[in-house]
């Protein structure tokens, strides 16, 4: 009994070992479905491949070429915390993975489970989504979408989601992707609904950080139905009709992103430019989860439609302890501000920025009741505000940037000069929040707008 016991714990040993090895298996345009899936004699096929990548810490990985599934791709062997399974392409090689074959309507690579990670690929000519995340997050969790190019796909580039809130996908990064050119069944009119290019819905602690999202026929960038979200470092230029979107988002931090039109008039709506960043309440029939406790801060926002507004359109429910700070914002073709009448306006602070209108367009456009909206500390040049807008500490001067920003997208001549009014004329709040370049504010005055000037002489 004693010898059997112990070969039973050496096999259960060697299995438990056995599981800790990973493995890479590798495809090829030029590869076998019948090989092994070694370095030197890697598969044809991606379907091929995934199926094969079973176990916690595998990874597939893609040799340079054009890959044509015929249908979509499932992602759905989980791997472990801190073993991911993983799907990238070979470094410096171009994995080109296209959709060009699936049918109509199918999202080209989907992930269904947890601890998984798409690295590297180019995704293109999705007959639906070209990467989507999707589940409920008691599975699909932990799942990390980086570096890839997504694009002319005909609905959004990157999506994670699912169609339940008491269970919504969690945990996912999508970081240093571009998407551009995605959305195309919204091409044309009569625009009665879009995705966003790269968005999430139903979600918790879903992040955006460091991509680059541009010319695309959906929003940016966007959270529906989602809490905990982040959108950091992003840039985000010439999209449909709202750069960065907030909708029915809750604890959501917006920070150091640069959002901006170049003019480009094939993404106008309406015969303008996306608004910068907007807050609003859609309706989702049954499925509520209005927009509160959000943080917009140290991001630059170059001529769009609006630089910030809120659209009290369907659901409504106003702007509920919401924070506007430190941000940059430059141009617009309408109001840098609108925020439209409602009755849930509570605990809105917008303080510390710095707003420079261009053409002789208004300021603001607040249609709030006195009192709804707090105003503290801002640099108003180009035009004066509204009455409730205004405050004892604003500055009324021109910023002093170091260089012109015409063209839209130099975010760097946004920054102070030394001699600008803006050094040292904020309101000193409690928190200080890291200006656009990530650098931590400091000392006894603040300065105003998305960058802290350099240290005085």
């Amino acid at each position: 009994m004693k010898l059997r016991h112990l070969a039973a714990m050496f096999l259960l040993t060697l299995g438990a070992k056995a599981s800790l090895y990973a493995t890479d298996y590798y495809v090829s345009t030029r590869g076998d479905d019948q090989a092994s899936g070694g370095e030197n004699r890697p598969f044809r096929s991606l379907g091929r491949a995934i199926a094969a990548a079973r176990q916690p810490g595998d990874s597939v990985v893609v040799r340079g070429g054009l890959y044509l599934p015929g249908g979509t791709l499932n992602l759905v062997n989980p791997g472990a915390g801190g073993r991911e399974i993983t799907l990238r392409a070979f470094e410096g090689e171009e994995a080109i993975v296209d959709g060009r074959n699936t049918p109509d309507g199918a999202n080209l690579l989907v992930v269904g489970t947890h601890d998984v990670s798409i690295q590297g690929l180019t995704v293109r000519n999705a007959k639906g989504n070209g990467i989507t995340v999707w589940g409920p997050g008691s599975r699909v969790h932990r799942v990390r979408v980086s570096g890839n190019t997504v694009h002319h796909c005909q609905g959004s580039g990157i999506y994670a989601g699912f169609n339940r809130l008491d269970d919504p996908v969690r945990e996912v990064v999508a970081d240093g992707n571009t998407v551009h050119h995605v959305v195309l069944k919204n091409r044309n009119p009569p625009h009665a609904s879009w995705a966003f290019a790269l968005g999430t819905g139903l979600s918790k602690n879903v992040s955006f950080r460091g991509n680059t999202v541009f010319q695309n026929h959906g929003e940016g960038i966007g959270f529906y139905l989602a809490d905990g979200g982040v959108a950091e470092g992003n840039v985000v230029h010439d999209n449909f009709s709202v750069n960065l979107y907030l909708d029915n988002a809750t604890h959501t931090q917006v920070s150091r992103n640069l959002a901006y039109s170049t003019g480009d008039k094939a993404f106008f709506r309406f015969d303008h430019p996306a608004a910068g960043i907007q807050i609003a309440n859609e309706a989702y029939g049954a499925l509520s989860n209005p927009s509160a406790h959000n943080e917009i801060v140290s991001n630059i926002l170059l001529d769009n439609l609006h630089a910030f507004s809120y659209g009290a359109y369907q659901c409504g429910g106003g702007l509920r302890h919401t924070v506007f700070a430190h941000n940059t914002a430059r141009g617009a073709t309408g109001s840098l501000i609108r925020i439209d009448a409602d009755e849930g306006h509570v605990d809105v602070r917008l303080f510390n920025n710095v707003f420079q209108q261009t053409g002789g367009v208004p300021m603001t456009d607040l249609r709030t009741a006195p009192g709804q909206i707090q105003f503290a500390n801002n640099l108003w040049h180009g035009g004066r505000p509204q009455d409730a807008a205004r405050n004892d500490g604003d500055v009324y001067a021109d910023p002093l940037f170091v260089g012109t920003v015409d063209g839209g997208d130099e975010a760097t001549g946004c920054q102070l000069r030394n001699q600008s009014p803006a050094r040292g004329a904020g309101l000193e709040a409690g928190r200080l929040y890291p200006d656009f370049g990530g650098t931590e504010r400091s000392g006894s005055k603040v300065d105003l707008g998305a960058w802290m000037a350099s240290p005085r002489e």
